[in-house]
């Protein structure tokens, strides 16, 4: 699936399926783009450029499944992605049953994670904290087995404003629904990848405040900057 649109300002781009075969394209993406705008990634303290081995596999971890799509633009530039994949029903009670494991794994004092590794760790365990609270197969007939879920959406600052984001969810949804799913899932760290959501008729299931999220000394763990007050978990249904 392909469809070609044109911003504003004339410059065009192309939507296209990403696959295991893209992952340098894509890393080298994340690094400039999304990696330092995340606001969980900005409140760990993540610069421009910087990264971990752990966060790119866990960032990248669906990608060979051949259902991701990208923004090309003419030039051949990566300026927009949509990580995507799917997500079994065992997956995510597994993934729930390691949360409890390690729900009460709380730092002493964030302030003493310097290495990006401990840091990552922290945002893997809300994502986590996230997924098992959102329960998302408790939306979903007890026969369905597998939900599409939405990873990562960046899109070059450059390029913001021009409806990329909203290209990208649409090709995501119709590859969805070619695929026969009957739900889709998205959990936005972001204000503005919420808003985006929201508007395009995905509901919210569940949300958790980072300001609930805290050390054992009581300091927020991710002093995310606003409007970012919250990781959301949003669901469309198909």
């Amino acid at each position: 699936m392909a469809g070609k649109a044109e911003a504003t300002d004339k410059r065009t781009y192309e939507i296209v399926r990403l696959g295991g075969k893209d992952r340098p394209m894509v890393t080298a993406f994340l690094r400039k783009f999304f990696y330092h705008d995340e606001p969980l990634n900005v409140a760990i303290g993540m610069q421009p450029g910087q990264s971990s081995p752990a966060l790119e596999d866990f960032s990248l971890s669906t990608l060979h499944e051949g259902i991701s799509v990208g923004a090309i633009a003419s030039d051949g530039t990566l300026v927009g992605v949509c990580v995507n994949g799917t997500l079994s029903r065992e997956e995510d009670e597994e993934g729930r049953r390691e949360w409890l494991k390690e729900a009460d794994d709380v730092p002493e004092d964030v302030t003493t994670l310097k290495r990006p590794e401990e840091q990552f760790n922290q945002v893997r365990r809300l994502l986590m904290r996230t997924s098992a609270q959102g329960n998302v197969f408790a939306q979903v007939p007890a026969d369905v087995d597998k939900i599409f879920d939405i990873f990562i959406l960046s899109v070059d600052g450059s390029w913001r404003g021009k409806g990329i984001a909203k290209k990208l969810l649409d090709q995501s949804r119709e590859i969805a629904q070619s695929e026969q799913h009957r739900l889709m899932r998205v959990i936005c760290t972001s204000y503005v990848s919420a808003l985006i959501v929201s508007r395009l008729g995905y509901r919210c299931i569940d949300r958790l405040d980072y300001n609930d999220v805290v050390d054992r000394k009581g300091q927020r763990i991710f002093p995310t900057p606003p409007p970012h007050d919250a990781a959301k978990t949003y669901v469309l249904d198909l």
